[in-house]
């Protein structure tokens, strides 16, 4: 029996040694509590300053733009062909390049898509290999009133299948040349009119976005056909009524 008490009481001490241990664990852990919650403040007051520089950086970059989807209610006709080339031609840098194959262009009444007349390019597409006939002119223009540029171009009705046709564009100071994302495809014995959107955030154009000032320094409008890889056509195509729409 004395036995069996001195190991009750040992236990109870152990228990209560167990006890007051763990108590004392708990005030010997407050310092890190502290620490703890320091450090959250000091990561608050962090972001806080970081969320403060990022308001003060100045915005210089406007939301981007879209084109207005409203219908186009208004044209000017830039070039015409009645009677005159207007200063359209083949460029002489085309010339001598072996995928650029237009020819000759001159004005005919032979058809038109407006008026009388239009403009008659001449060109020799091999096949076997992309190639285009090109023609166009230099003009510094100020299209920034207008929403579109278009043109109308025919292919005579004994012509292959597979031609298309696209507008390019230079602009700016630096002379960059942009030309529309995808060709119009070209059906013998058909007007087909090509037309792109020149407004501020159009993604009618290839590595372009046009922006405020896109439009307002037009220096050279191009009307391209192009054979990739076929087909092979030996022959003409006309080009008329060159405007811009708003």
């Amino acid at each position: 029996m004395r036995y069996f008490r001195v190991t009750t009481a040992a236990l109870v001490l152990f228990f209560v040694s167990s006890i007051f241990g763990l108590s004392g664990c708990g005030e010997k852990q407050e310092p890190a509590k502290t620490s703890v919650v320091k450090q959250e403040a000091k990561a608050a007051d962090t972001m806080t300053m970081a969320a403060q520089k990022v308001a003060e950086i100045p915005q210089t970059t406007a939301p981007a733009a879209e084109p207005s989807q409203a219908p186009i209610t208004e044209e000017r006709t830039f070039y015409d062909f009645e009677g005159d080339l207007l200063g359209w031609e083949v460029p002489s840098w085309a010339a001598g390049k072996t995928d650029h194959v237009a020819k000759e262009v001159v004005v005919s009444e032979e058809i038109a898509s407006k008026g009388k007349s239009s403009m008659k390019v001449t060109a020799d597409f091999p096949g076997g290999s992309w190639t285009a006939g090109l023609v166009e002119i230099q003009q510094f223009l100020d299209l920034s009133k207008y929403r579109v540029i278009r043109a109308d171009v025919y292919l005579p009705a004994d012509a292959p299948i597979g031609l298309k046709a696209k507008l390019i564009l230079t602009v700016g100071e630096n002379w960059k040349f942009v030309e529309m994302n995808g060709g119009v495809p070209l059906m013998p014995g058909e007007w087909a009119t090509i037309s792109a959107s020149i407004e501020p955030g159009s993604y009618d154009w290839k590595r372009v976005i046009p922006d405020e000032e896109f439009a307002k320094d037009i220096r050279k409008i191009a009307i391209r056909v192009e054979s990739n890889n076929k087909p092979k056509y030996d022959g003409v195509f006309y080009v008329d009524n060159v405007r811009v729409g708003r």
